[in-house]
């Protein structure tokens, strides 16, 4: 039997052999190919612990004029790296998704010639790779985390990537958790669940579950006793502090960073502020020295807009002016500079403007 299988597969073989040597094209090919640059390694993929894809292969016999150009489907990749020195070439894609499905392709080539790898990531190749993300992100999960928020707490894990097909599940106790009004899940770079206005009830054993394509992994988190107690206390200072962000005194918008105005004329530098209770305001001038509100200096406050007015403005009014808002809450500081200038005059800041003009313009002029 041994002899018959030996007999049967020599003449092929043979007929391999002489085929090859006596086709004049396929002997050039061979040939040009061993004496220029090839792919000593054909191109295959790997999934990094950051759930990177990195394309790779290997070149031998490389120059240092050889290059090795990367695409997918004929477009170009730019970003394949190439190391004439070790023949190595990588191609990093860090957030594969289906965008990123194709035939990749990579040739490598020199005067002497030129030699081409491909690998086809359009069905199973990229089911493959996405399976093996998965796999690495739930295992990457991290232990479960918790926070207070304003309006009650999170539990969440950090993942390195987050796919659908990981399924999370969320259990508190033993009871498997769905989404309601007071309890919200969701998934980004992080699988957290949200529940608002806690009470004794939600105190316990959390456990989610993430699913790699093959195993179940799970994340435990015991909300119990102190630990708990601590939670509710961390809420209620998120709560607080929001209230305080919301309602403190603040100023909005208006004013400008500079105010240039030539002597006699009336300059009016309105802002808008907000806060509950509504703020206290006050302008200094100069950072020291509070505006006195009469002859020549008007103030307004309609609502949430603030106006100050200065008529028959002179050189010294010029300065930097402060105003600044306060209630129980909290105090901002809006500033502007007010430059005063003299008929006839240029400003200083005009001029700067103009020479950067003035130098752009002689810098295009041929």
């Amino acid at each position: 039997m041994e002899k018959h299988q030996t007999s049967s597969v020599l003449p092929s073989l043979g007929k391999i052999l002489i085929t090859f040597m006596t086709n004049p094209k396929r002997r050039r090919r061979h040939g040009k190919k061993k004496q220029g640059p090839h792919f000593e390694e054909q191109m295959q993929w790997k999934v990094t612990e950051d759930c990177h894809v990195i394309m790779i292969c290997k070149v031998t016999n490389a120059k240092t004029e050889t290059t090795l150009k990367w695409s997918v489907d004929k477009k170009p990749l730019p970003n394949g790296q190439f190391d004439n020195q070790t023949g190595s070439g990588t191609l990093v894609i860090k957030k594969f998704t289906n965008e990123d499905k194709g035939l990749y392709k990579a040739v490598v080539k020199d005067s002497r010639g030129e030699d081409t790898t491909e690998l086809d990531l359009i069905n199973e190749g990229f089911e493959d790779i996405m399976k093996e993300i998965c796999r690495i992100s739930a295992l990457s999960a991290s232990p479960l985390k918790f926070k207070g928020t304003a309006d009650g707490f999170k539990i969440y894990s950090d993942v390195k990537y987050f796919m659908e097909s990981m399924n999370p599940v969320w259990h508190h106790k033993d009871k498997k958790l769905s989404s309601t009004d007071r309890l919200k899940s969701g998934s980004t770079m992080q699988v957290w669940l949200h529940i608002t206005n806690p009470t004794d009830s939600d105190r316990g054993l959390y456990t989610l579950e993430l699913f790699d394509g093959k195993d179940i992994h799970k994340r435990t988190l015991d909300l119990s006793g102190k630990v708990f107690d601590d939670l509710m206390a961390e809420q209620e200072k998120c709560k607080e502090e929001e209230i305080i962000e919301k309602n403190r005194a603040k100023v909005v918008r208006g004013l400008p960073d500079l105010a240039t105005i030539m002597v006699d004329k009336t300059l009016c530098l309105t802002c808008h502020i907000s806060g509950d209770p509504a703020p206290e305001v006050c302008w200094l001038k100069n950072e020291k020295k509070k505006v006195i509100f009469k002859d020549r200096y008007k103030l307004e406050v309609k609502d949430t807009v603030v106006t100050m007015t200065i008529e028959k403005i002179c050189a010294e009014d010029s300065g930097r002016y402060c105003i600044t808002v306060k209630n129980k809450y909290g105090s901002e500081v809006g500033q502007v500079t007010v430059s005063v200038f003299k008929h006839g005059e240029e400003p200083e800041e005009l001029k700067d403007v103009l020479d950067i003009t003035a130098n752009l313009e002689s810098l295009m002029t041929p």
